[in-house]
């Protein structure tokens, strides 16, 4: 077998197609929510 096509089965693959989108999304929307959470303190005088 040449080696090209030995490398093939050693290829990286989706086994959860759209797994990787949705946990970007989850983060995305994790963060968001953070930002809102965030207490800018007065200055003080």
């Amino acid at each position: 077998m040449p080696r090209s096509e030995r490398a093939k089965q050693f290829a990286p693959f989706d086994a959860l197609k759209g797994l990787q989108k949705a946990l970007r999304e989850k983060e995305a929307e994790a963060e968001r929510k953070a930002d809102k959470r965030v207490i800018i303190p007065e200055e003080e005088e």
